[in-house]
């Protein structure tokens, strides 16, 4: 295996959270089993923004859906193609709407029974999911627009069941730019001829669906089950899901995939046995390859470049997974996997996933993934792990308990339906953390590009412990950060009560209260004065605590490890808010400098100590008023994080820098 730089990125992750502390697994098992009691007691009816279908990869329970909608729904007079309400077609036998023109409906549409819906010649907006299913009903697009706007990706899903069938001829799909979704099962059926996708589709196929593609920009990702049929000609952009169930054994050489004139893949392919579906591809451009395999199948690869290989986690059992990571060359590998044999010779991958489902307990550690999903009612402890964005993102949904411990992540962060999401002492580095459905994030002192967002009915608790004024003995610190509990308007789940920090030093094992508890939140201010006086100066924790609103009180805990450095006696007590001091660039090279602001002109010391309070570096200039800069050079100092001090007769301010 030959792989550089996804292990910096590892080393990296192990080391950026020193002060981090482990996280009290049985204090947060406890806080998920009493938030899930309050979520079923909830009475009120979760909003109809994010329908409860089932992942593609699954059997949707569509007759249950349908019938969810039907209750918000009234009959569909033509005329009613606005408003909140669900567009219903094929409710009474021989119903049909045709389309033309403009056309705007603001709400789920479906199309039932024999129903029929034709657009011909439109320009369509449709708010909402389109859901296509009974024994005749049909759905057709010709010459036309269908824009299905976005929020978010896959906010919006097409859904095609029993036998129901979609026809869409020179036309364009509009989802914003976003992945959506859509989701074939049964006996259903979806042609598309000479269409044009804006925006990326993820398809998941099961049962006996079938999908026949004639002329496609962007085909999207198809993940392939049971009996299912799958053909392209003049196609672009297919990324193909082979699904090998437990029994199943696929010995394969994948061709290249830059252009195919001609292929197929069924039960009677050599080296492979125990698949249903079948897939034919011809003429076609960007054709990529991946790998669902389910614990108990055998796969052998050779001589082939794989997009993706997710793993399906199906059943009861506990699984520990570590080592595996992305964009990795395999010259004759074996996973360490005790639960299926997953052998690669000469091959590359340049995504690994990982998907719990049922009731599985799965432990991942020390993995650069492309993706992490859950589903079911599985239970996932995450550590010292980079989810890369490369296979989509970092989701929860259902009714599993994610936690993610010391990680690192790009893309997106995102719990969604009953789900419980703990993102602790971590990093998103871009994209969005966000919350949807009835489900609940929580946020412990990890860092975020933007503020989370919640949609639907849920619930995203935030505590972070940021900058301290100059940490000092004998002096009061100002301790900066976040403590919020935040829900929808729709949302039933807890809200703030109220929040608490207190200290240790390290090496005891009492807490002491830095401040009362506090009812008010705070969004990125000062949260509390501790007072330092009497304290030793040495590395102390600075914890937490936020509290919800419930019966139950239930409480999150972050920490964070400050240095309390010897008092500097003689100065008056000022932060470096007066002097407003910065360090640029930081880490310091040899053009890094200090820039700070004087009131009047004067001369200034500026000195640099390391993390025990050591004076390792000092220099001395007269500046005049206003706008300074002084160089720091080159000191000779060692790797590590050092403290600096800018004095003059009557100020002095602090701030801190990085070597590397």
């Amino acid at each position: 295996m030959k792989n550089i730089l996804p292990i910096l990125a590892l080393l990296f992750l192990c080391s950026f959270s020193t002060f981090s502390q482990d996280i009290p697994k049985e204090k947060i098992r406890d806080f998920f089993q009493s938030a899930t009691r309050h979520q079923v007691s909830a009475k009120s009816k979760p909003p109809l923004t994010s329908p409860d279908y089932d992942n593609p990869v699954h059997h949707s329970g569509i007759p249950g859906i349908l019938e969810k909608l039907k209750d918000r729904s009234g009959l569909h007079p033509a005329a009613s193609q606005s408003g909140s309400d669900t567009l219903w077609i094929g409710l009474v036998p021989g119903d049909s709407l045709i389309v033309t023109g403009n056309f705007t409906h603001n709400g789920p549409v479906v199309v039932y029974g024999n129903g029929i819906l034709r657009f011909r010649n439109a320009h369509a907006t449709i708010l909402g999911d389109l859901f296509v299913w009974g024994d005749h009903a049909l759905v057709t697009a010709d010459s036309s627009y269908l824009y299905f706007p976005q929020q978010y990706f896959y906010q919006r899903s097409l859904v095609i069941a029993g036998k129901g069938t979609v026809i869409y001829r020179n036309t364009t799909l509009d989802h914003s730019g976003l992945s959506n979704n859509l989701v074939l099962t049964d006996s259903s059926r979806i042609e598309l001829d000479n269409v044009t996708n804006i925006g990326f589709t993820t398809t998941g196929m099961n049962v006996a669906s079938e999908i026949d593609v004639d002329r496609i920009n962007q085909a999207g990702e198809f993940v392939i089950l049971d009996h299912s049929k799958l053909n392209f000609r003049h196609a672009k952009t297919i990324l193909l899901w082979y699904q090998v169930p437990a029994t199943g054994i696929f010995h394969y050489s994948f061709p290249e995939g830059d252009t195919i004139q001609s292929y197929s893949l069924n039960n009677t392919t050599p080296g492979i046995s125990g698949i249903s579906y079948s897939v034919r591809v011809d003429t076609s451009t960007d054709i990529m390859w991946a790998l669902m395999p389910v614990n108990g199948s055998d796969i052998s690869i050779s001589d082939s470049k794989i997009r993706s290989i997710g793993l399906w986690f199906l059943g009861h059992d506990t699984v520990n997974v570590s080592g595996i990571v992305d964009n990795s060359d395999y010259v004759d590998f074996t996973a360490n996997l005790n639960d299926r044999s997953l052998h690669l010779s000469n091959s590359s991958v340049q995504t690994w996933s990982l998907y719990p489902m049922d009731t599985v307990h799965l432990n991942i550690t020390g993995c650069i993934l492309g993706e992490i999903g859950s589903e079911a009612n599985c239970v996932v402890y995450t550590t010292d792990a980079f989810v890369d964005g490369s296979g989509g993102y970092w989701w929860a949904t259902d009714h599993t308990f994610m936690v993610g411990e010391n990680c690192m992540a790009v893309n997106a962060v995102r719990s969604d339906k009953s789900a419980f999401f703990i993102f602790a002492y971590s990093t998103l580095s871009m994209g969005e953390t966000s919350s949807h459905g009835n489900s609940i994030m929580m946020l412990v002192q990890s860092q975020l590009p933007d503020p989370p967002a919640l949609y639907d009915g849920s619930c995203i608790w935030y505590s972070f412990i940021g900058k301290t004024s100059s940490v000092f003995v004998d002096t009061t610190v100002q301790i900066y950060g976040s403590a919020w509990i935040d829900k929808t308007p729709a949302s039933s789940l807890m809200d703030f009560g109220c929040y608490q920090l207190f200290y240790q030093k390290s090496g005891d094992s009492l807490w002491s209260p830095i401040s009362q508890k506090n009812t008010t939140e705070k969004r990125d201010e000062i949260l509390a004065g501790w007072n330092t006086h009497g304290l030793s100066p040495g590395l102390y924790y600075i914890r937490l605590v936020l509290t919800d609103n419930t019966v139950d009180s239930n409480q999150t805990e972050g920490v964070k490890g400050v240095n309390l450095l010897p008092r500097i006696f003689g100065m008056n007590e000022l932060t470096s808010g007066g002097f407003g001091s910065t360090v640029y660039p930081d880490p310091i090279t040899k053009n890094s400098v200090v820039s700070f602001y004087l009131s009047h002109e004067d001369d200034v010391e500026f000195s640099v100590m390391d993390l025990t309070g050591k004076v390792v570096f000092r220099k001395m200039n007269r500046f005049v008023a206003g706008k300074c800069m002084l160089g720091i050079g080159n000191p000779d100092l060692t790797e590590g994080s050092y403290f600096y001090l800018l004095k003059t007769k009557d100020q002095i301010g602090s701030g801190k820098f990085l070597v590397h």
